[in-house]
């Protein structure tokens, strides 16, 4: 049976599981449901860099989110010494109130993965005669150069994008941050379908440079920089190229290459808890280094990265919290959803939005009127949906994310230059395998978007840049799923 037809079918699994761990809230069985929901993870994901017709935001979504929820929860057990020790890591929540957070997760991931069945794949337009053309060489080069510039002047450095005293970011801080994703795809498609000697050779390097460039913005942007230049190249026809054993190396090599530099990412935190979160890039490098490298402190480091990943992949206790706040008030009825949209609109147009932007994070506004901590939390699309309508709201923000984004790929779609769409689609491919994104997170890029992609194809077009424009609506053929 191909593994298209059966992504159905497991998130009919998942809703089955939700009901099991709801009736039967027990440790063993909450173990034994995130481990499921973790490997129906990885089986979508597997499905989208196999074949790309299995490239749907639905599914991705549900991916993303099962990799948090579930693939967090066993990773925080398994790190874990014994069931008590589980327990204090898990801050002594319920077990009946992380299962029924667990549940629900579930339950939305496998409607998800049920109703990706009608949706069309989200890359179909990108064009097989999409080669190494002058357009994507200086998008490429004017991209790097704009990301060097953005960590220059500040805009980029540790976590990713600066903001200012008001809690603004700069234009070029945000252009920055929302290329490095896509170029990381266009390039992996074109380490695929280069036919000069040097084009391989050049955009395999354009990897390696965005992967050490996204090094400061957290260990899951270096993994999914490399995860999205890995389908651009699937895209491209590179994987049927390859044998099984130059997958597997491929594989240990860049799974290598994403714990070192994540490793050094959190030698990078050390660093500017040593410096101050104010201290040059620079200087939190070098620091950042020595903590990696020098013998007297490698102990040192080498136990607090291993506490660090031990209590931060616990995300679903953040969900479980709200639920058990939503249900003893009540929830806020769209002020959040209001604080994000207000968030995405820019300042000339809200003469007010400095009183949203003194709150710096969602915590600050919603935590107080439901009795919790305000405290930095891993947010997610279900958060959101929680803390506005509760479980209602959770299920309502997960579709609709998936409408609003499906809806933008489909606008894309309609433009005719090949670059162009592979960037706006790449874009968005980035941003759904994010889990721990927020609705103006959401809004903001593809309000960014819609500024930016008009921009492109009108270069792109007036240039006569790509070659057949005519063979560019035609579906790549698939190939069959193995």
């Amino acid at each position: 049976m191909k593994l298209l037809e059966i992504i159905p079918r497991l998130g009919v699994t998942l809703l089955l599981s939700g009901l099991v761990l709801t009736f039967w809230p027990t440790l063993p069985v909450f173990v034994a449901v995130a481990c499921l929901g973790f490997l129906i993870g990885l089986a979508v994901l597997y499905a989208a860099v196999d074949n790309r017709d299995a490239v749907r935001i639905s599914w991705i979504l549900a991916a993303s989110l099962l990799f948090a929820y579930d693939g967090g929860s066993v990773s925080t057990y398994l790190n874990a010494s014994s069931a008590e020790d589980f327990a204090i890591m898990a801050k002594d929540r319920p077990i009946e109130l992380i299962s029924a957070a667990l549940a629900l997760a579930n339950v939305i991931c496998g409607l998800l993965l049920i109703a990706g069945r009608f949706e069309s794949s989200a890359v179909r337009t990108i064009g097989e005669t999409t080669t190494e053309g002058w357009f994507s060489l200086a998008l490429t080069l004017a991209g790097l150069a704009l990301i060097a510039a953005a960590y220059l002047v500040g805009d980029l450095g540790y976590m990713g994008i600066q903001t200012d005293a008001a809690g603004r970011i700069s234009v070029l801080g945000a252009a920055a941050n929302l290329i490095e994703g896509p170029l990381a795809g266009i390039a992996g498609y074109m380490v695929a379908r280069g036919r000069r000697p040097v084009t391989r050779p050049f955009y395999a390097i354009v990897v390696v440079l965005l992967a050490l460039a996204v090094v400061p913005a957290g260990r899951r942007a270096i993994i999914l920089i490399l995860l999205v230049a890995t389908l651009g190249f699937a895209f491209g026809g590179g994987l049927r190229r390859l044998t099984l054993s130059q997958k597997v190396i491929g594989v240990l090599a860049g799974g290598a290459f994403a714990y070192v530099m994540s490793s050094f990412f959190f030698a990078l935190r050390l660093a500017g808890w040593e410096l101050g979160n104010n201290a040059p890039l620079l200087d939190q490098l070098g620091l950042g280094a020595e903590f990696m490298f020098s013998p007297s402190l490698q102990e040192r480091f080498t136990t607090l990265f291993y506490d660090n990943v031990r209590e931060r992949t616990f995300v679903l206790g953040y969900l479980a919290d709200l639920m058990e706040a939503v249900g003893k008030s009540a929830p806020l009825y769209g002020e959040a959803l209001l604080y994000y949209v207000r968030l995405g609109i820019p300042s000339i147009l809200d003469p007010g939005k400095d009183q949203i932007l003194a709150y710096q994070m969602m915590e600050s506004l919603v935590h107080p009127k439901l009795g919790l901590p305000v405290i930095d939390q891993a947010n997610t699309i279900l958060t959101d949906g929680m803390t506005d309508f509760g479980i209602a709201g959770a299920v309502l923000y997960a579709a609709a994310i998936v409408l609003v984004l499906r809806g933008s790929i489909w606008a894309i779609q309609k433009v005719s230059a090949p670059i162009t769409v592979m960037f706006g689609i790449f874009a968005i491919i980035h941003m759904t395998l994010k889990p721990e994104l927020t609705l103006d997170e959401y809004l903001v890029p593809l309000r960014n978007l819609a500024v930016l992609l008009p921009v492109l194809w009108i270069i792109e077009t007036m240039t006569g840049s790509f070659t057949s424009p005519a063979r560019h609506d035609l579906p790549f053929k698939a190939p069959k799923a193995r």
